[in-house]
Formats: structure tokens, C-alpha cells, sequence
């Protein structure tokens, strides 16, 4: 009977084994293919991403954005506008619902949309239009907002229960007439004052005081303790865009294969504004790399020679007050000497004083 409780537990263990088996194969190819299928039927892709043009007030201008339907079927879309409220950390624009809160930059009732919807069959796009109509009496300079392509409309977005993707087409409209150009830089520096090596994290905040956008950009230039140029980078390359009123972050890295050591300087220059009138704004910030794989085995050798250094002067001066006792024959002399050891021991701080400011030499001239 024991044994064939055992068959019988065997048997058991097989065909729950077997049954684990089919379900995972089940999962395999049966359902994680429709799971990717549902994820690629949300692809939107928009072309161009982003739209700034120079306008005159009263001028009408007809634009043109692809819209491509990357997706696996065919997707009716949704086209809104949307005007820009504001800026989140690390430059992302908000957008005002139901163009309420405009910010000062008020751009969507200068936008007239072609259609509300566009059908678009899958793995292929379609031209979408719209006219951007400039008030006679609008303000100069920039004015934001946003074509928005939704495969949900926007009605059930902003009741919170659309669950579709959505892409954005920022734009950009620089009205004439007289701009002000103002900005500086709030803070430099980096993310610690020391570094065990040459791989620095800076922040820089850029705040942006007049009316028009902005893009910082310019020299980025590291030198060390000698003056020596060990880095020369660019500023915000992508040139990244600072709206008005907005102060943004930049974080950025600087790499290096070659070994530091000592004391560095960071000088950034970043220039803003319209070609022929560019303003330069400047900031420096130090830091200090101690590389722990130097210092450590430095330090090491540095205390052996100190020690090697104070025996020896130790055994030297005992040698010489022993020398001096023995042919002197008088306490008094003896005495004399005795009261002397100041001397020996100001010798010793001269010569240990010495041999650390000569190894720091080496070393900074090895490193730096």
C-alpha cells in the first residue's frame, strides 16, 4: 500500500508538472502577442514636433503637420488645441485646460483647425492643416501653445477616463515689435565639492526676466589648480528653449579618462538673443577631485617617511646626549644638555615639515 501511495504521488506531481507547462505555453503564444498588438494600435507619431515661425500683426498663415499612424489598424483621431500655462521642472510645458489659464501667452484663438478629426489607415499619414490668424493689437513677441492629436477625444480626457496616447505639436509664434531680452544665471555649481575622479554632475539654473524665449548656449570651460585647460565643453548643445518668467534647470556631466587631482575651476558663458544683439551671461563654480586610490597609498608612504624620519632623529639625539655625558664627567654638563632637547625636537618638526611639503610637490606635480 506504501508503494502505491508513492505511484500514486508521482503520477500526481507528472501531471500537475505537465499542466503548468501547457498553460505557460498557453500564455506564450497566445496572449503575450495580443498584449503587443494592443500596445502598438496606441502609435502616434506627429511630424514636425515643434513649429516657431516670425509673424507680422494681422498676418494669416496656413501650416501643415503630418500625422502618422504607426499603429497595427486603422485609427480615427482627435485634433484640439491647447495654449501653454506654464513650465515644469526640466522645461516641459504645461498645458491649460479648456484654454482657461493662458499665462499671458495666449495663442489658440489665433488657431483656426482645418477638421477636428482625421482618419488615418495604419502604417501611413496624412497632412492635417490649420491657419494661424495674428490680431492686429496682439503684443510682441512669443505666444505658446499646442496642436494636440488624440486617439481619444478630448471631452472624455478631461473627465479622466481616457486611457488613449496623445502627442503634441508645440507652437511657437514670435509677433514684431519690441522685444525684451533679459536673463541670468541664478545658480552654478555641483552636486558635491569633492570627487573621488573626474566625473562631475553641474547645475545650472537659468531664469528668464523678459518676454520672448530664450535658448542659453555657449562655452563650458574646466581648468585646474595651474591655470591648465583640461576641459572644453557646450553649453545646453540641443539648445533647449527658457520660456518667459521661467527659471529652468539644467543638469549636465563632465567625464574625463585622464586622472585629476587638486583644485578645478568651471567657467560657463552662455549666450541668449536675436543674432547681431546676443547677451552673455557668466558664472564660475570650483570643486576639488581626490582620488581615494591615490590619496590612500600616498598618504601610507608619507607615514612611513615620517616615521623612518622621526626614529632616526630620535636615535641620533640620544646618541649625541650620551656622547656628551660620557666626556663631559660633570652632572652640570650633563644637566645643560639635558635642558637642550628643545633643540632636537624643533629639528624634528623642521625635517618632518619639510619631507611632507616636498612629497605634496611630487604628488601635485605626478597628478595635476
Amino acid at each position: 500500500m506504501i508503494l502505491n501511495a508513492m505511484i500514486d504521488s508521482l503520477i500526481f506531481k507528472f501531471v500537475c508538472m505537465i499542466r503548468t507547462l501547457f498553460t505557460a505555453l498557453l500564455f506564450a503564444f497566445v496572449l503575450l502577442p495580443s498584449l503587443s498588438f494592443a500596445q502598438s494600435d496606441a502609435g502616434i507619431g506627429l511630424k514636425p514636433a515643434n513649429i516657431a515661425e516670425n509673424m507680422e500683426p494681422g498676418e494669416v498663415r496656413q501650416f501643415t503637420v503630418l500625422v502618422e499612424n504607426v499603429s497595427g489598424q486603422d485609427q480615427n483621431y482627435y485634433i484640439f488645441k491647447r495654449d501653454i500655462s506654464g513650465v515644469r521642472d526640466g522645461g516641459v510645458p504645461i498645458f491649460a485646460d479648456n484654454n482657461l489659464d493662458t499665462g499671458g501667452f495666449a495663442l489658440s484663438d489665433w488657431i483656426q483647425l482645418e477638421s477636428d478629426r482625421l482618419e488615418v489607415k495604419a502604417g501611413e499619414e496624412r497632412a492635417m492643416s490649420f491657419i494661424m490668424s495674428v490680431p492686429q493689437d496682439a503684443s510682441p513677441c512669443d505666444h505658446f501653445g499646442g496642436i494636440f492629436v488624440s486617439a481619444e477625444p478630448p471631452e472624455l480626457e478631461a473627465s479622466g477616463a481616457a486611457i488613449g496616447y496623445q502627442v503634441a505639436n508645440i507652437v511657437s509664434i514670435r509677433v514684431a515689435g519690441e522685444c525684451i531680452e533679459k536673463a541670468q544665471i541664478r545658480q552654478f555649481s555641483t552636486d558635491n565639492y569633492f570627487y573621488g575622479s573626474s566625473n562631475v554632475d553641474f547645475n545650472l539654473k537659468f531664469e528668464n526676466s523678459g518676454n520672448t524665449l530664450l535658448r542659453p548656449t555657449g562655452p563650458l570651460t574646466i581648468t585646474n589648480m595651474f591655470g591648465k585647460q583640461v576641459a572644453n565643453l557646450t553649453f545646453n548643445e540641443e539648445q533647449a528653449g527658457v520660456f518667459p518668467g521661467v527659471t529652468r534647470e539644467f543638469l549636465f556631466s563632465w567625464t574625463s579618462d585622464q586622472t585629476g587631482f587638486g583644485r578645478y575651476e568651471a567657467m560657463v558663458s552662455p549666450s541668449y538673443g536675436e543674432e547681431g544683439f546676443k547677451q552673455t551671461a557668466f558664472s564660475t563654480a570650483t570643486f576639488w577631485i581626490l582620488p581615494m586610490n591615490i590619496i590612500l597609498p600616498a598618504a601610507g608612504v608619507l607615514a612611513a617617511l615620517l616615521l623612518i624620519a622621526y626614529i632616526s632623529i630620535r636615535v641620533y639625539v640620544k646618541r649625541q646626549l650620551a656622547y656628551y655625558g660620557a666626556t663631559s664627567g660633570t652632572r652640570k654638563l650633563v644637566r645643560r644638555h639635558t635642558n637642550n632637547s628643545s633643540t632636537p625636537l624643533l629639528l624634528i618638526l623642521v625635517v618632518m615639515v619639510s619631507v611632507t611639503a616636498l612629497f605634496l610637490l611630487i604628488l601635485l606635480a605626478l597628478f595635476a
